[in-house]
Parts: structure tokens; sequence; C-alpha cells
């Protein structure tokens, strides 16, 4: 009885800790990457703000992991299926595309595309995600790594739109 008294009381107080811990971490968790791409911003921009295009740049979306919700561009807030997330059209302005990464499971996301020409063949590209993260210690703690679990797929799928962007 004892042992089973001493092993919950552990239980109880290393959560305690860790949910402790985590509190002391922020509430949010921002990704970003940079590239810039030799092309002028309207080539660029020809691939950012329709998510139609987006199939071209983005890893694995030109197979069917990659789903267009909204056939319609023209029509408010289009949406596609990628892999796990659906990712609703926020705002497109004309240097700026903001969407939301819903999951399945899990937090959304806001992401923001904007862009910024430097000269008249140069454009840099700013990405970013922005994560909000509930008071749970498990989310804090992991959230450590969103750096480095989303960073790669970013860097890819910047390398691919400059590689796009550039060759048209």
């Amino acid at each position: 009885m004892r042992f089973i008294k001493l092993a919950l009381i552990s239980i109880v107080f290393i959560f305690l800790m860790f949910t402790l811990i985590g509190l002391l971490m922020p509430s949010s968790v921002t990704v970003g990457r940079t590239a810039t791409i030799n092309a002028p911003i309207d080539s660029v921009k020809f691939y950012i703000n329709n998510l139609h295009h987006w199939k071209y740049w983005l890893p694995e979306a030109d197979t069917n992991y990659f789903d267009v919700n909204n056939k319609h561009p023209h029509l408010s807030n289009p949406k596609i299926m990628y892999g796990n997330y659906k990712i609703i059209l926020v705002n497109n302005d004309s240097d700026k595309t903001v969407t939301v990464w819903k999951a399945k499971h899990g937090n959304d996301e806001l992401c923001t595309i904007s862009l910024q020409s430097n000269n008249i063949n140069s454009t840099d590209v700013n990405w970013s995600f922005i994560t909000h993260l509930h008071w749970y210690p498990w989310q804090r703690l992991t959230a450590m790594l969103r750096d480095k679990i989303v960073g790669p797929s970013m860097d890819s799928s910047l390398a691919k739109l400059k590689q796009v962007a550039e060759k048209n």
C-alpha cells in the first residue's frame, strides 16, 4: 500500500513539475524561413497568391496528397487539403498571403508568406508559421522542437519555389 501511495504522489509531483516548467515557456511558437528568388515579384506572386498553384512548389503536392476543395478561385476563402491539413485562405494582398492550416488533431497554425522586391529581378520571400499552444505541458515542451520539425520542409518548399519561379 505504501508503494502505491508513493507511486501516485510521485506521478502527481512529476506532472506538476512538467506543467510548471511548461508554463514558463511561451504560449506561441514562430518558425520562419526566408529565401531570395532571382525572378521578378510578379513571377513569384503567380505561385504564392493562388492556392491552386501551390502544387508546383509544396513537397508531395503534385500527388493525391494535395486536393483542391474549392474549384472556383474567385469564391471567398478557397480551401485545399494537404495531407492531414486543411489550408484556408484568410487574406490575399498583393504582397502577402495569409492562410490558416487546420490539423485534424492539434492546434491551428497561422501561415504568412510575404513578398518584397529587391530590384527588378530579385524577390525576397518570408514564410512563417505561428502556432498558439494550450497550457498542456507536452505541447509546451515539444514546441522547442518545432523549428527542427517544420523547418526542413519549409526549406525544401522554398528551394522548389525558387527553382520553379526562376525557370519561368
